[in-house]
C-alpha cells in the first residue's frame, strides 16, 4: 500500500474513534468472483492469512466473512474471543464491536425508509427531526448525511464513555451540542460521527421507535442476523464468565448509529449478502433492488477523476473494479467491510487486539489480491513541470484542523493526521511527503496527478487563481501559513512564556532587591500596569490548572472523563482565559499611556512593552485555539 491517506485515516480523522488501516488500490484489474475458487483453496487462502496476520501482529483474534448472494463461502474464527484466551474465535457466536462499520446499517435502515416513502434523499431532514434543531441557513438533505457533505465540523465529544454506568443515550449526545456547519453542504465530504448519529435519531424520530428497536425489527430480524446488537455491553462479547464486560472494556458508545454495533462475523455475512442479492436474503427482502442500486451509486465525488462516497459507503478502484467499503475501529476492536457488486463479492474481517488493525489490514489485502487481482499500471515519465507549479507547492493540513469552532480544533489539529508538504522536483515529478513517506506525481491533465505507481490521483482546486484545496482520494486538504504550523506555535509560546515571565517574576524579584538596598519602590503607575499584565498570566495559567484538573478528578468522583463527556457548567472555565484577554487590553493601554506620558525609564517602558506583547501572544494562541468565550 503506498498511499499514505488510508480509508481508515480518512474516517479518523476523527474522531479520535478512528484508526488508521488499509486496502489495496492498484491498476488495472478483471474482477474474479468467490464462486471462481474452490472452498478449499479459499479456505486454505483465508487459514494462511489469518494465521500469517496473528503471528506478525499483536492481534488476539479474527473472525473472516466471504459472502456470495446465496451464500457464505467462507465464515471462519482464528485466535481465541475477547479478553477470553480460552475461548476461541468462532464465526457464528463470537462478537466483535464493528465500530464505524456501523454506518453501514444505519444507512442501510435509512434508504428502507426511502424504499418505504417515508424519507426522501433531498428532503430537508430538519423537517422531520423531532428532537435535533439543525442550522437554517444551509438545509441538510439525507444525501448530504449519507456522503459526510452536510459541512458538519468533528466532533469528538459525547461520542462515547469510558464506563457503563456514564452512558448516555442517542437523543442525549445529538442534542448536548451540534456541531456548527463550517462548509456548505455539498462542498466537501468531512467524515463525522454525528453525521450517522444524526441519522439514527432521524430514523427514530420518523418511526417513532427507538433506532436500536427499529434496526432489529426491520434489518436484523428478517436477515437473520440474531446476535447482532446496538447494546452497550452485550452478554457474550466477553464470553469468559470470569472477566467483568465492563471492566474489559474501554469504549462505550453514545452514539450507536455511529460506532455501537456488535456483532458476529456470520451476522454481518448476511448484511452483505442482502447488498449482493438485491436486498434478499434467504428469500427475505429488506430493499428493492432498485434501492439497493440506488445505494450503491456514486452520490458525491470532490472530482470526477477521483473515487468518491455511494450513499455511506466509500468508493475504491481495484484497477478497473469498483469495491465499495467501510472500516471502523474502537480502541479494542478493528474491522473492514468490503463489497465488490460486479464480481459478486462480499468480505467482513474483524480482530480485536493492540494489533487487530494492521492484521485485519492484511487479511483484506491478502483475499482482495487473490479475488479481485489487479495489473498496475504505470504512467509515463512527466514532460515538463506542472502547470501553476509555484502555486502548488507549500504544506496542507486537514480541513477537519483548519475549519473548527470549539475549543476541540486543539485535539482534531493534534489527532487528525500529519500534513502534507508539496513541492516539484527537477524531473518534473510532482513530490508529497506525509509521516515519513515520500511519493512522486505525474500531471496528467492540469491540476490532476497520478501516483507513479499508477494507483492513486491527486488533484488541486483553485478558485481566483489560488489553491484552495489539495485532495488525496476523499482527504480535503488546505493550504497553511507559517502561523498555522505547530513548531511555530510551538516556538512562539516558548518565547512569550519567557518574555512574560521576565516580568511577572522579575518584577517582584527587583522590587524586593531595592526595598533589600532601602530604595524606593517603583510609581503607582507602574504598579498597576504590572498588576493588568499578572492579570493576565495569572488567568492563562488558572485556566490550564482548571482544565487538568477537572481531568484528573472527574473520573475520580464517577464522572465521565472531560474530553468524553463535559459537565455542562465546562463552558465557564473559558471565562479565565477571556478575562485574561480582557487583563492582555488593559495591560496594553497601559503601554500607550506609559510611551505617550513618558512614564519611567526607557528602559523599563521597553521592558514593559515587550512583557505586553509577549502575554498578548498567550492571549492569541488562546484565540486560534477557540479557548476564548469569543
Amino acid at each position: 500500500m503506498p498511499a499514505p491517506l488510508t480509508r481508515r485515516q480518512f474516517v479518523a480523522g476523527t474522531t479520535a474513534a478512528c484508526t488508521a488501516g488499509a486496502l489495496a488500490s492498484t491498476g488495472s484489474t478483471t474482477a474474479t468472483a468467490a464462486t471462481q475458487t474452490d472452498a478449499a483453496t479459499l479456505e486454505a487462502l483465508v487459514d494462511d492469512a489469518a494465521r500469517r496476520a496473528l503471528e506478525e501482529h499483536d492481534a488476539g483474534g479474527l473472525a473472516v466473512t466471504v459472502a456470495e448472494p446465496d451464500s457464505l463461502p467462507l465464515a471462519k474464527g482464528y485466535g481465541h474471543a475477547f479478553e477470553s484466551e480460552d475461548v476461541p474465535v468462532d464465526a457464528d457466536e463470537t462478537l466483535f464491536s464493528v465500530g464505524s462499520v456501523s454506518k453501514v446499517v444505519t444507512w442501510t435502515a435509512a434508504m428502507q425508509l426511502v424504499d418505504r416513502g417515508r424519507l426522501a434523499v433531498d428532503d430537508r431532514v430538519d423537517g422531520s427531526l423531532t428532537t435535533v434543531d439543525l442550522p437554517a441557513d444551509d438545509p441538510i438533505t439525507l444525501e448530504r448525511l449519507a456522503t459526510h457533505t452536510a459541512g458538519f465540523e468533528l466532533r469528538g465529544r459525547y461520542d462515547s464513555v469510558r464506563r457503563l454506568d456514564n452512558h448516555r443515550s442517542l437523543e442525549a449526545s445529538v442534542t448536548a451540542h451540534v456541531p456548527a456547519q463550517v462548509y456548505s453542504p455539498g462542498e466537501l465530504s468531512l467524515y463525522t460521527n454525528y453525521a450517522a448519529a444524526l441519522t439514527g435519531q432521524l430514523v427514530a424520530d420518523v418511526t417513532g421507535d427507538g433506532f436500536g428497536e427499529y434496526v432489529t425489527d426491520e434489518l436484523f430480524e428478517p436477515l437473520g442476523m440474531a446476535d447482532s446488537t446496538f447494546a452497550p455491553a452485550p452478554d457474550g462479547l466477553v464470553p469468559d464468565p470470569e472477566t467483568a464486560t465492563e471492566d474489559a472494556l474501554r469504549f462505550y458508545s453514545t452514539v450507536p448509529p455511529a460506532s455501537g454495533l456488535h456483532a458476529t462475523a456470520t451476522d454481518m455475512g448476511r448484511l452483505l449478502r442482502a447488498h449482493l442479492n438485491g436486498g434478499v436474503v434467504d428469500g427475505e427482502r429488506v430493499l428493492s433492488a432498485a434501492a439497493v442500486e440506488a445505494m450503491h451509486r456514486q452520490w458525491y465525488t470532490p472530482h470526477e477523476t477521483l473515487d468518491g462516497m455511494a450513499f455511506g459507503l466509500f468508493e475504491e478502484s481495484c484497477g478497473e473494479t469498483r469495491l465499495l467499503t467501510h472500516s471502523g475501529a474502537t480502541p479494542d476492536f478493528s474491522t473492514d467491510f468490503v463489497l465488490v457488486p460486479e464480481a459478486d463479492l462480499g468480505l467482513y474481517v474483524a480482530g480485536h487486539g493492540a494489533g487487530a488493525s494492521a492484521a485485519v489490514d492484511d487479511v483484506v489485502d491478502a483475499v482482495l489480491d487473490r479475488l479481485v487481482p489487479a495489473e498496475p499500471t504505470r504512467p509515463p515519465a512527466p514532460t515538463g513541470t506542472p502547470a501553476r507549479a509555484d502555486r502548488l507547492t507549500g504544506r496542507y493540513r486537514s480541513v477537519s484542523a483548519a475549519e473548527n469552532t470549539s475549543y476541540e480544533k486543539l485535539a482534531v489539529g493534534l489527532l487528525s493526521g500529519s500534513p502534507i508538504e508539496v513541492r516539484v522536483a527537477d524531473s518534473g515529478h510532482l513530490v508529497t511527503e506525509q509521516d515519513g513517506e515520500t511519493d512522486r506525481w505525474v500531471e496528467r491533465e492540469p491540476l490532476v496527478f497520478e501516483h507513479v505507481d499508477g494507483d492513486e490521483r491527486l488533484v488541486f482546486r483553485t478558485a481566483d487563481g489560488r489553491v484552495t484545496h489539495l485532495f488525496r482520494g476523499l482527504g480535503a486538504y488546505t493550504p497553511m501559513s507559517a502561523v498555522d504550523r505547530l513548531s511555530v506555535q510551538g516556538w512562539l509560546a516558548l518565547a512569550a512564556t519567557v518574555g512574560t515571565l521576565s516580568g511577572v517574576v522579575g518584577w517582584p524579584a527587583a522590587r524586593g532587591w531595592r526595598r533589600l538596598r532601602g530604595r524606593e519602590g517603583p510609581p503607582a503607575s507602574a504598579g498597576r500596569a504590572r498588576w493588568a499584565v499578572g492579570g493576565t498570566v495569572g488567568s492563562l495559567a488558572a485556566f490550564v490548572c482548571a482544565v487538568l484538573a477537572l481531568a484528573l478528578v472527574l473520573p475520580m468522583t464517577g464522572a465521565p472523563p472531560l474530553f468524553s463527556w463535559p459537565p455542562t457548567w465546562f463552558w465557564l472555565v473559558f471565562g479565565l482565559p477571556t478575562l485574561g484577554a480582557v487583563f492582555a487590553v488593559g495591560a496594553a493601554g497601559y503601554a500607550v499611556a506609559a510611551w505617550r506620558g513618558g512614564w519611567w525609564s526607557l528602559a523599563a517602558r521597553l521592558h514593559y512593552s515587550l512583557v505586553v506583547a509577549t502575554a498578548a501572544v498567550l492571549v492569541w494562541l488562546a484565540g486560534y485555539w477557540n479557548l476564548l468565550w469569543v
